[in-house]
Order: structure tokens, then C-alpha cells, then sequence
């Protein structure tokens, strides 16, 4: 009885246990044969990532680009993923170093320190690199360590005393460079750009060595010509944590790169696009699969006024004149601006600054631009500000004939010396005997102005200095210095006293009055226009990215109108041909007819413990004579005498109306019209 009991039993835990394994086994061939395919689909993560858009492009009034986009791969560190032990964070850098050596392939390499031979030296014009290496943001040393100083720190700081002395200096540029950059949970850190194809597939066949590493394809900004008008396009950079601040409400995050100056940041919404967003999945196997769910939005596309050909001829002709006058002399830097306008509507064709730059190597040459005493990155085109000198006559020229104290016929007698104050008597450049308004303005004769100067009295002078828009905004899109007008409220507010004498030195262009050069080029443009004042600008229109939208278009817009008389403006207009055409000037050169003003003024300057007295230069002019097209104003600090400026005015006119019959008898080929 107990046997077959127990026999019974036997028999039930068997098929107990056969129909477990028998739901285990159908269970298991569930999982892995009928839902290997839905299990493969499933995703372990899922991650949606911001895409970042392609920048708007900049082109010139003809179509072609200026600034554009290239497609580029980098080599990122992400925060999250990259380890935080150093012996691991210095196996990766070292490896990836490595690499980048054998493919001879550059890498973010700032450390301000230079192995030469087995000698540490600190980087010859990288000052500020060094002084940030020891500040206290830094190794936190004191001003005066030395480089080997330097070196100890960072092979302290970062464990880094097993390595060779040039594997410890490598890997501790890239710490350097991470500190510098903010490498956090909000901003990847970028060890290298433009990687070639070869290289990044290299890299990412041996993604399992480095964690955190990663290949981030981008756009970055290329320049089909970086010497192009690096001043007023402006150049790209990491957003600053004032401006994320500032924009992290309209979508921007520490990522993100963002104009900084010139026309790149005074148009960032225009250019900077849409982002996108696109979900980023993993599988259980590993696979990632990425999908869009908003498209980025390429930004807008800037028509700038800017003739590339013009700014060309103009930059260098400014540059080699310069350089010329350079090569005679040591002890002090020539320096200059040029800009050339449509006279129709101030429609600014080309905007040049000497001492330059180079957009395409901004970047690498950045220690060298902001620690060079010449200041290449300033714009003297709109920055600087100037005694005009003689340019100022025919301002006074009119308001004399407008004002009635001269006319056609009135001549003054130039003997040398100006004797209407007995205790004041400044002289002149030459005895020219009687001269009328038309061959004072040709001789330049500082007697006659003088006079008109007195006659006319300040205030009426001034009101006319305003008309022409000197001492005004321009109205140009970038910033720009508003100047000084000469005043007797001037002279009171830094507690100076108004005097005759100063209102006779206002009449030839020198006391306190100081305008920019495109003050200058926007005066003989409303010249040209016979007293209508244009607003200048650079940006001629907005449109999309296909260029098929127009966004917005720049209207000529009229800042004032002086309504003087024709037979005034006449003499005006006589008196500048006549400069060109009966002075030491040599226009033969160009194909039309000219009409010019020089100015010359003397400063003072101390250099390297020394004073000089230099002489600036100044022309401006416009053409042709009969019915004006364009107006040029250029200035050249420390150049000798304003004779010296010709030559680049004549190139730039010589090359503006050569190119205009060229394409007057050519089909055109603007890119803008398909």
C-alpha cells in the first residue's frame, strides 16, 4: 500500500515538474524566437537632441558670398559620458593625441608653454594666454612663476609624473583648454575641427577606447576671402555667459555660437536660424536610430551694399600706399581708413581699416591682433575721429555764399598773414595773392577761409557743419564715434573759454573739431548731392536662405536738405575740379572727370618717451565731376602730407568707372538674378 502510494506520488511531482519546464521552455522560446523582433525595437533610451541650424549666409550687392557655411567634423567630449579619474582622462587624451600625430592632424593646442629641444619656454605673443595660465581661475600662482614653475603645477595638478615630459605637456594643454572653455554638464568641450573623414573613422572604429568621445558633424563659418571687410563683417565665437543670459529665453544654450561683432552680431536673429529637434534612440542591442521632429531652419541670407571688386581695389590700394610710406620710417606705425559711397543713396560700397586682419585665421591669430600695439582689429573707418584739416573749406565755402559775407566776385588778398587781429595773426601755406571762393578751395588758401570763418561767426558756421552731417551719426548699422563739433558750449563744458581765434581755426578745418572718416565720405557725398544728406548703410536687403523670399529691403532714406542755390553750389563744384585738375595732383589715371579736397593737420604724439609732430592726411572727393555716381573719403595718420593720400583715391575712381564700362558692355553676372 505505502509502494504504491508512494509510486503515485512520484508520479505527480514528475508531471508537475514536466508541465513547469514545459511553460519555461515555451516561455523561453517566446522571448527569443516570437518576440526577438519587438524586443529589438524596443529602445533602452530615448534622448531628444536640439540640432543646431546652418547660419545664414552674407553676400555682397552682386551675389557674391562673402561669408559662408562649410560642413565640418569635431571631435567632442561629452561631460556625462567622459570619466573623471584622471589616470583614465589621460589614457583617452594621450591615445587621442596619438592618433591625431600619425594622421598629422592638428588638435586644440593652446597651452601657452612650447617644448624647444628639452628646454620649456613660455609662447612667444600669447601674454594673455600666460597670464590666464597663472591666474587664480587657474594653477593660481603668482605673477612672476616661472615657465618650469607652470609645468610642476600642472603635472601636480593632474597626475600627470609617470608621462614624458612632452606627453605631460600635451595632455595638460588639453586641461588647459577644458578649464578655459567651461567643460561642463551644459557645454561639450571641442578637442579638434575640420577632422577629415579618414580620421574621424579611425576615431570612432575605436569608440570603445575612448568614452566620452565623440564625432559631432557641424557648420562653421568659411570666408572665400578672410581679408574681405574683416571689420564690418564681424566674426562668430562661443556665446558669452552675458549673452546666454540674455538669450537663453529665445532658445540659445551654452553651446551654442553666436556673433560677436560687426554685422555677425548686429544681425544674430536674422542669421542665426531655427533649431531643430530630433528623438535619439538606443536598442537593446546597441543600435541607435535617429529621427526629426522639427527640421532646423537655415537662417537668413544678408545682401550687403558692399562691391567685393571695389573693396579690393580700395583696401589695397590703402595698403600699399601705407606700406610705401611705411618702409621710410621707424620710429612710429602709419595707419589709415577709406570708404567709398554710392552718392545717390549712401549705399556704403566699400569700408576699408589699416591696419587689418584676416577673418579666415581670426581665431589662431587672436593673442597676436589684441596684444599688437598697431590695434589691426580697431576700425578707424568708423571709430576713429580726426581734425579735418582743409577738407572743412568747402562747408565754409558755401555758407559764406549762402550767408551773403562772400559771393562769385568777392576776392581777399592773401599776402600770408592773416592781420585782421593784432594780437592773433596765424599765417597760411603760400602767398596767393587776390583769390575768389573757386581758387581759394584750389589752393587751399587758409587767408580766405579765415576771413569767411570770421564773418560768418560760430554758431552759423556750426549750424552748416551740421547740415553736411558732421559731428552726426552717419546712421550706418555698426557703431560708430558721433565726433566733436567745435563749440562755445563745447569749450565751457571742459572748462575752456571761447576766443576769435578759435572761430577763424574752425574756418580751415582744426581746434576741437573731430569727425570720423565716414563723417567725411557722408559730407562730400552730400556735396555731390547738391545738400541732400543720405542715410548710409550696409545691408542693402534681408531674404531667406534660398533666396527666393525678401525679407526686408533697405529704403534710401534722406536725413536733410539744404535747399542752397544753384549757382553757389556751382562755385563749389568748380572750386574741387579745380583741385584736381590745376594742383601738384595727378588724376590723368582716371577716366572721368574729379572733384577733390585735401586737408592736412599736425598732432602730436608721444612715442617710447619721444614727442612727434605728424602730419595726418586727408582727400575726399567724387565723380564724375559733371554728374556725380560715387564719394570717397580716406585718411592716412602720420602720413607726411595729404598729397600722399591721391593716388589711392585715383586707383579706387580708375578701377570704379574701368569696371562700370567693362560691365556695361559685358552681360552681367549677377548671381542674385537666376
Amino acid at each position: 500500500m505505502s509502494t504504491r502510494s508512494e509510486k503515485k506520488r512520484s508520479l505527480v511531482v514528475i508531471l508537475i515538474v514536466a508541465f513547469a519546464f514545459s511553460v519555461f521552455l515555451f516561455k523561453l522560446f517566446d522571448l527569443q524566437i516570437l518576440s526577438a523582433d519587438e524586443d529589438a525595437e524596443t529602445p533602452v533610451s530615448a534622448v531628444t537632441v536640439e540640432v543646431n541650424p546652418i547660419r545664414g549666409e552674407i553676400l555682397d550687392c552682386n551675389g557674391y558670398p562673402l561669408v559662408t557655411n562649410k560642413q565640418v567634423n569635431k571631435i567632442i567630449f561629452t561631460y556625462s559620458s567622459f570619466p573623471t579619474d584622471y589616470s583614465e582622462r589621460n589614457r583617452i587624451i594621450l591615445e587621442l593625441i596619438r592618433i591625431f600625430d600619425k594622421y598629422k592632424a592638428e588638435w586644440k593646442d593652446e597651452l601657452p608653454i612650447e617644448l624647444n629641444g628639452d628646454i620649456l619656454e613660455f609662447s612667444k605673443d600669447m601674454e594673455l594666454s600666460v597670464a590666464y595660465l597663472k591666474s587664480e581661475a587657474f594653477l593660481d600662482l603668482m605673477h612672476y612663476a616661472t615657465v618650469q614653475n607652470c609645468f610642476d603645477e600642472l603635472v601636480d595638478k593632474y597626475e600627470l609624473a609617470g608621462y614624458s615630459v612632452k606627453d605631460a605637456r600635451d595632455i595638460a594643454s588639453v586641461y588647459y583648454s577644458l578649464v578655459k572653455d567651461g567643460f561642463n554638464e551644459s557645454r561639450n568641450y571641442i578637442f579638434a575641427t575640420d577632422v577629415t573623414n579618414e580620421l574621424a573613422s579611425a576615431i570612432m572604429e575605436k569608440s570603445y577606447l575612448f568614452p566620452g568621445v565623440e564625432l559631432y558633424i557641424d557648420s562653421e563659418r568659411e570666408y572665400p576671402d578672410g581679408t574681405l571687410a574683416p571689420h564690418v563683417l564681424g566674426i562668430v565665437g562661443p556665446i558669452s555667459a552675458e549673452q546666454y543670459e540674455e538669450g537663453k529665453n529665445n532658445g540659445y544654450s551654452l553651446n551654442d555660437y553666436v556673433g560677436k561683432s560687426g554685422l555677425e552680431a548686429v544681425y544674430e536673429s536674422e542669421l542665426k536660424g531655427i533649431k531643430g529637434e530630433k528623438i535619439v534612440t538606443v536598442d537593446s542591442s546597441g543600435t541607435k536610430t535617429e529621427k526629426y521632429t522639427k527640421e532646423p531652419v537655415q537662417g537668413n541670407t544678408l545682401v550687403l551694399t558692399i562691391d567685393r571688386k571695389i573693396q579690393k581695389v580700395a583696401q589695397d590700394a590703402l595698403a600699399k600706399k601705407i606700406q610705401e610710406l611705411q618702409s621710410k620710417i621707424t620710429a612710429y606705425s602709419l595707419s589709415g581708413a577709406a570708404i567709398v559711397m554710392d552718392v545717390k543713396s549712401n549705399a556704403v560700397r566699400a569700408i576699408c581699416s589699416y591696419p587689418t586682419y584676416n577673418n579666415s585665421t581670426y581665431i589662431d591669430d587672436y593673442d597676436k591682433l589684441v596684444t599688437d600695439p598697431n590695434k589691426p582689429l580697431w576700425n578707424r573707418a568708423l571709430d576713429s575721429t580726426f581734425t579735418p584739416g582743409s577738407t572743412i573749406k568747402p562747408a565754409v565755402g558755401i555758407a559764406g555764399l549762402e550767408e551773403n559775407v562772400i559771393n562769385a566776385e568777392k576776392e581777399v588778398y592773401c599776402e600770408g598773414i592773416y592781420t585782421f587781429y593784432q594780437d592773433y595773426q596765424p599765417g597760411c601755406t603760400g602767398k596767393h595773392g587776390w583769390l575768389d571762393v573757386r581758387w581759394a578751395l584750389c589752393h587751399s588758401c587758409n587767408i580766405f577761409f579765415y576771413e569767411t570763418a570770421r564773418l560768418l561767426g560760430i554758431e552759423k558756421l556750426n549750424s552748416y557743419f551740421t547740415m553736411f552731417g558732421l559731428g552726426e551719426p552717419t546712421g550706418i548699422e555698426l557703431y560708430e564715434s558721433t565726433g566733436t563739433v567745435d563749440s562755445v558750449e563745447y569749450r565751457t563744458s571742459i572748462g575752456d573759454i571761447w576766443t576769435p581765434g578759435l572761430t577763424i581755426q574752425a574756418g580751415i578745418g582744426h581746434g576741437n573739431n573731430l569727425f570720423t572718416p565716414i563723417q567725411l565720405c557722408s559730407y562730400v557725398s552730400t556735396i555731390a548731392n547738391k545738400g541732400v544728406r543720405y542715410k548710409a548703410h550696409l545691408v542693402e536687403a534681408i531674404r531667406s536662405s534660398d533666396l527666393k523670399k525678401t525679407i526686408s529691403e533697405t529704403e534710401t532714406q534722406v536725413l536733410s536738405k539744404a535747399n542752397f542755390k544753384a549757382e553757389n553750389w556751382k562755385l563749389i563744384y568748380e572750386g574741387m575740379h579745380l583741385v584736381a585738375t590745376e594742383s601738384y595732383l595727378d588724376f590723368e589715371i582716371v577716366p572721368v572727370n574729379v572733384a577733390v579736397k585735401t586737408g592736412t593737420t599736425t598732432v602730436e604724439k608721444e612715442i617710447n618717451g619721444s614727442v612727434y609732430e605728424l602730419n595726418n592726411g586727408f582727400i575726399m572727393g567724387f565723380a564724375p565731376y559733371e554728374d556725380p555716381e560715387i564719394a570717397v573719403a580716406i585718411a592716412v595718420e602720420s602720413a607726411g602730407m595729404s598729397a600722399y593720400t591721391a593716388p589711392i583715391l585715383a586707383e579706387i575712381f580708375k578701377n570704379y568707372f574701368e569696371a562700370k564700362v567693362n560691365t556695361e558692355t559685358t552681360v552681367s553676372e549677377n548671381v542674385l538674378v537666376q
